[in-house]
């Protein structure tokens, strides 16, 4: 059986029109990038960054199988003023917990709980405050804002 024209010329425009519903566009993609971008450095390595550009330190402390991390991380980290604020404010480093020197940094500040966010002093590293938990947008960017204006 032959379909006829109209059939086959309305199934690729239901195709098209259900293809561009369903995948992002190419300005949709930017935006999801947007947000925090993380040091792939080390530690050391951030602190050294943030004295050289006279920046605060922003340290994310998680563990893979945390889902208030994920949450944050998805929620909180991907906003786009929390990307273009910490970005521009602060030398942010994300670290497993529970590996490498993620790990030594948790035992050092005996971690309790997931996720841990540090506010770190960029010249010498010194601990400005720790919190833990889930952060809005709103708590989250008031906590930088706090150690942002004391400098």
């Amino acid at each position: 059986m032959k379909l006829p024209f109209t059939s086959i010329l309305m199934a690729v425009l239901f195709a098209f029109v259900f293809y561009g519903f369903t995948t992002p566009n190419e300005k949709d993609k930017t935006e999801i990038r947007k947000g925090i971008d993380f040091y792939n450095g080390d530690y050391h390595e951030a602190l050294e960054k943030a004295k050289e550009e006279k920046k605060l330190v922003f340290v994310y402390l998680y563990a893979n199988w945390c889902g208030v991390c994920k949450a944050l991380k998805k929620n909180t980290f991907r906003d786009k003023t929390v990307g273009e604020f910490y970005n521009k404010e602060f030398i942010n480093l994300a670290l497993n917990a529970e590996k490498g020197e993620g790990a030594e940094i948790a035992k050092s500040i005996g971690l309790r709980s997931y996720p841990t966010l540090l506010y770190l002093d960029g010249g010498n590293g010194r601990i400005l405050t720790r919190v833990s938990g889930y952060k809005s947008v709103t708590e989250f960017m008031n906590l930088g804002k706090i150690y942002t204006q004391k400098q």
